[in-house]
């Protein structure tokens, strides 16, 4: 990778889904206000009660459940330098089957002047670490903010009357929103971008190739796979799961070095080993030999490669269905879009 500050290395997550902004004001008319603001995609919540907006901020962590799912240590002795850490990546696209996964609360928006308790008190009695905070202002609290921020208190704040307010929120919320997902899961995702075997996650062509296939697909979440092959689960706002199966070139070699070992038929050899075809089965666990039906109906156990070439790297993916995963096949997921129209009844209540 390049070491030019003006090309900085882009590092991707190893999972990502949507997450909640909450907003607090005591006056109706202005969260009915803000609320036009912003992006049509994001999940809000409103709140004119500083203490009803507490209670659902601290509450709203607890619904994601990737550390106690994937992360498991191992005690080897007395010592807790003797816990050895694993993680297991298979259960880490479980969470797709959790229907309160997109509760969690990223970024905080909150008035300082309330009659329950000023902004700044709101925001030092938020139990999560990784919430990032906002501090809406007028004039007359401005010194105050800017000496919280510079206190490190508050992460951001935005005078209330700024006639660019809407541009400012909504930029605030999106970086905030993949802040949080860097900072509050570093146990897990700190491990997995050192993995040499998951090199794709910091380099930029791949990851700049995958930004713009989620776009493609609307894809709203993913999460990192070892089964079938290396790659994600990418999920749409409808909930429609689709794989990104990911091949190095060194692996794709061994896997065509077998194929001619095995004397499987020429064709295939031959689009394997241009990088025009990648296995969608999984060729650590399957049983290959010249006989197998792997071989013999080819066609159904393979899919045209897209190739992905960088300075220092190589890739080959390929996209198949969500299917090829057990765990959620034939399920039906609760979808981004289910979430985002129940969450407008809910916001209709609080709000009125």
């Amino acid at each position: 990778m390049s070491n030019d500050p003006s090309n900085p290395i882009l590092v991707g997550h190893p999972f990502y889904l949507p997450t909640q902004a909450v907003l607090v004001d005591d006056d109706p008319d202005f969260l009915d206000g803000i609320s036009l603001m912003l992006n049509k995609n994001l999940s809000y919540r409103l709140f004119q009660s500083a203490g009803e907006a507490l209670k659902h901020v601290n509450e709203a962590h607890r619904h994601v459940g990737f550390l106690q799912r994937c992360y498991t240590s191992y005690k080897t002795g007395p010592l807790d330098s003797d816990t050895l850490l694993h993680i297991d990546v298979s259960k880490l696209h479980h969470e797709v089957l959790n229907g309160l996964r997109f509760q969690t609360c990223s970024t905080v928006i909150v008035d300082y002047s309330m009659p329950e308790m000023s902004g700044l008190e709101f925001l030092r009695s938020l139990s999560n670490p990784f919430v990032r905070k906002v501090l809406l202002t007028g004039q007359a609290d401005m010194e105050l903010a800017i000496k919280a921020f510079n206190q490190q208190l508050i992460d951001q704040f935005i005078d209330k009357h700024d006639p660019r307010l809407k541009q400012k929120l909504n930029a605030a919320i999106a970086a905030f929103q993949d802040q949080y997902f860097r900072n509050s899961f570093k146990l897990l995702t700190d491990p997995l971008l050192a993995n040499n075997e998951d090199a794709f996650l910091i380099n930029r062509e791949f990851q700049e190739y995958f930004l713009d296939l989620r776009s493609q697909l609307n894809c709203v979440e993913y999460y990192l796979i070892e089964s079938p092959h290396t790659g994600f689960l990418m999920v749409n706002s409808k909930g429609v799961p689709t794989c990104l199966l990911i091949f190095t070139k060194e692996t794709l070699s061994e896997h065509h070095q077998l194929l001619k070992d095995l004397k499987a038929p020429a064709a295939l050899i031959k689009e394997v080993g241009a990088g025009a075809l990648v296995p969608t089965y999984n060729i650590l666990e399957a049983e290959i030999s010249t006989d197998s039906p792997l071989l013999q109906n080819w066609q159904e156990h393979y899919a045209p490669a897209r190739e992905i070439r960088s300075a220092t790297h190589t890739y080959y993916t390929t996209l198949c269905s969500g299917d090829v995963l057990p765990s959620i096949k034939g399920q039906t997921l609760f979808s981004y879009e289910d979430f985002l129209e129940s969450n407008l009844d809910g916001l209709s209540q609080i709000m009125h």
